[in-house]
């Protein structure tokens, strides 16, 4: 017999007698109930524990190959785990459980710039998705996202993001220091030569200075007063 139900059994003796007596079969088919939970792994999140639960014995499988019997397995591979629960009764009952793998990287950029004899200080730049770490000369620290300094060199920003992965990137501060390399001709005044021309040269814009508060910004100034000039070559 293969339905649940009340069988009722009747025995006839040979003298016609009868007696009888019922046998009940019951359908015991109630799925064990199983669920399964997952997780992520991350940069810094490298194994989870998937979790499961329902009413029988457990059994797991998933990506390369993995299979396991207890309740809640640790994995560190992403992908779908399929978790079989079978009850005492025979019947199984399956749920599945997600292992995501968030490894991405959180894009640092970083720019420096130039330091002069006038800009003595710069503020680098970085950007990304994530908390900002400087590196850099004499042991430079900062956790500023663009942080100001006043050394030449290389410069390490260090993002991390949310999912414990970093990115980096250098940015690179410059010193132009090189003086432009001023030089400065003068002449002689006479009763006949009453104004000379000053001839100046240099990689820059031009400032002379000389007696009774001189002063001019062309290259090459025409005077008429004996004295000492000076020329100032600037970048």
């Amino acid at each position: 017999m293969s339905a649940a139900g009340t069988y009722v059994l009747t025995v006839t003796g040979a003298n016609g007698c009868t007696s009888t007596d019922n046998a009940e079969v019951i359908l015991d088919d109630e799925a064990p109930g199983a669920t399964a939970t997952g997780g992520t792994l991350t940069c810094t999140t490298t194994s989870i524990m998937l979790t499961g639960s329902g009413n029988g014995s457990f059994s797991w499988t998933g990506p390369n190959n993995f299979t396991s019997q207890d309740q809640n397995p640790t994995v560190s591979v992403a992908g779908t785990y399929v978790l079989t629960v079978t009850g005492a009764n025979g019947c199984t009952s399956t749920d599945n459980a997600e292992v995501i793998l968030d490894d991405e990287a959180p894009g640092a950029t970083a720019t420096g710039g130039t330091l002069t004899c006038t800009t003595t200080s710069i503020m680098l730049t970085g950007s990304g998705n994530g908390s900002f770490s400087w590196t850099g000369p004499n042991n430079f620290t900062s956790q500023d996202q663009n942080p100001t300094v006043s050394v030449a060199g290389t410069y390490v920003l260090t993002v991390t993001g949310a999912n414990g992965c970093t990115s980096t990137d250098n940015a690179e501060v410059i010193l132009d220091d090189e003086a432009p390399g001023a030089t400065a001709t003068g002449g002689t005044l006479t009763c006949t030569t009453t104004s000379v021309m000053l001839t100046g040269s240099g990689n820059g814009s031009f400032s002379w200075t000389g007696p009774n508060n001189f002063t001019s910004q062309d290259q090459n100034p025409t005077v008429s007063v004996a004295g000492t000039y000076r020329a100032h070559r600037h970048w």
